[in-house]
């Protein structure tokens, strides 16, 4: 029996004789090689073919633009594009272009088979609509089968956008759940870490989050197999050690070549088992969404190096002046005493305890004859010192992860009524954040002795706030600042 003609496009001559190989010697189909997009569409001009696979990145004439041409010049044979796993967005692309279907690098034979057999049992049914008059029925299945595979594209799509916008692990693991939970229809679903031979779940859909030991159960398996593991029904349920009455499907995601977490789902809800092409597009999940928490890893080791070199630098500058030193680190615990008070919530917190550290990171560009001089500034000098907010400004600029603390920092020393610097912001102008740092700031600056002056009592600091109320400073500001332990004298730094 003829089971089905299939050109092979693709640049990688390794890639394109496996797939040779698999297509034609272990599937029995009479498979055809096109080096790129071009030499394909003149076999395609020669040749009648069912599918066609192509790979998406090729000299000459790439996948997409070669996947356009076919569906022009030989509308109604099927292509499936071969992608690797970090351009699956690029294969979902090329569904809407109009691909039939797509597989991931490095592939499994069960999958390249599966997706030709797939296709062509959807073309011969077809081709039996054309031929037979049981239509209704037959179009109720195709109609079945469309309805499954847009669903499936949308939530690829939907991984994609989600994932990629999630920075924070714990909620990627909440997602992923309910992700697979949604995919496959199943009434129970977990992810879990593994730490020293046990499985600590992390989130859950149907049974307990807690922490298993992995030795004797499946996970152990997994664990030490590095690859997917479907338990059956008999088998024992690592959750709660009982046995199964369905397939029980548990996929490692693996950083740097070990196991870091696995993800479980079972009990589909109409009773089936796993098919083919389910574990398939369950092993692309769990690679999209090992990516991303590696990733997100890579990310918070970036992050916290830079926020360590940043305090660094707010340090080396306090080291300079004695009288100043900790300033950052109180007016920070100030702010956020009344950032308590207002109820702000804990990402403003967060602008508020950074932002606040680093306020006067600017002050590494003023001189030291100026910062340090015991005696009153010359208009000159105080022209330089005001310059402290832009520098510091400038230096945040760069990097691109603190819009809002570089907002504090540079218009720490403007007023409520307009007359301060550098910009001249008056009222509500001035962030909220920014508002609260104003009176701090002040404040620290007044109980705190320099070289030209002691340090004010809490009792002249506080008349003066409220002298400056509505003029330099936002009235309710000064008294949410009354409220906090800082502002009733009860946490004062010297």
């Amino acid at each position: 029996m003829d089971k089905g003609r299939i050109l092979i496009v693709d640049d990688d001559p390794i890639v394109r004789d496996v797939l040779y190989d698999i297509l034609n010697n272990v599937g029995g189909y009479q498979a055809d090689l096109a080096f790129d997009g071009i030499d394909g569409l003149e076999k395609l001009s020669r040749q009648e073919y069912d599918i066609v696979f192509t790979d998406l990145t090729m000299p000459r004439m790439n996948g997409m633009d070669f996947l356009k041409e076919t569906i022009k010049t030989v509308p109604g044979v099927p292509v499936v594009v071969i992608t690797g796993f970090s351009s699956i967005d690029n294969a979902v692309n090329a569904m809407r272009e109009g691909a039939k279907d797509f597989i991931t690098k490095p592939f499994k034979i069960e999958t390249v088979l599966g997706t030709a057999a797939k296709i062509l049992g959807e073309r011969r049914l077809l081709f039996k609509i054309s031929h037979n008059h049981d239509n209704e029925n037959m179009v109720g299945k195709l109609n079945s089968e469309l309805f499954k595979s847009l669903h499936e594209i949308g939530i690829l799509q939907s991984i994609s956008n989600e994932i990629d916008g999630i920075f924070s692990n714990k909620e990627i693991y909440e997602k992923l759940v309910e992700m697979v939970s949604r995919l496959f229809v199943v009434r129970e679903a977990s992810f879990g870490i593994v730490e020293n031979g046990d499985l600590k779940i992390e989130a859950a859909i149907g049974t307990t989050a807690r922490t298993i030991s992995s030795i004797g159960t499946i996970f152990e398996t997994v664990i030490s197999a590095k690859t997917y593991y479907m338990a059956l029904p008999g088998e024992l349920n690592p959750h709660d050690n009982t046995p199964l009455t369905s397939p029980f499907f548990s996929i490692p995601l693996i950083m740097n070549e070990e196991v870091f977490g696995i993800l479980n789902i079972s009990h589909k809800a109409d009773g089936t088992a796993f098919t083919d092409y389910e574990i398939s597009l369950a092993l692309t999940f769990a690679k999209k969404a090992a990516l991303r928490i590696e990733n997100n890893a890579l990310y918070e080791v970036f992050y916290s190096n830079l926020i360590n070199t940043l305090k660094s630098l707010v340090t080396s500058i306090e080291a300079r002046d004695i009288y100043t030193r900790n300033h950052s680190e109180r007016v920070a615990n100030y702010a956020l005493q009344v950032a308590e008070v207002m109820n702000f919530s804990n990402d403003d917190k967060e602008i508020i305890r950074f932002g606040g550290y680093l306020h006067d990171i600017g002050k590494i560009g003023v001189r030291d004859t100026v910062l340090l001089k015991p005696s009153k500034l010359t208009d000159d000098e105080f022209r330089e010192i005001r310059l402290h907010p832009v520098i510091g400004d400038n230096i945040i600029k760069p990097i691109k992860f603190f819009p809002r603390e570089r907002e504090l920092i540079r218009h720490h020393h403007e007023r409520f009524d307009g007359k301060g610097y550098p910009d001249g912001l008056a009222g509500e102008r001035i962030p909220l954040v920014v508002r609260i740092m104003n009176v701090v700031d002040t404040f620290d600056a007044m109980t705190t002795s320099r070289p030209y002056r002691t340090a004010r009592t809490h009792k002249d600091a506080v008349e003066e706030l409220l002298r400056c109320s509505g003029t330099q400073f936002d009235g309710e500001i000064v008294k949410a600042f009354l409220q906090t332990p800082a502002g009733r004298g009860e946490s004062v730094g010297s």
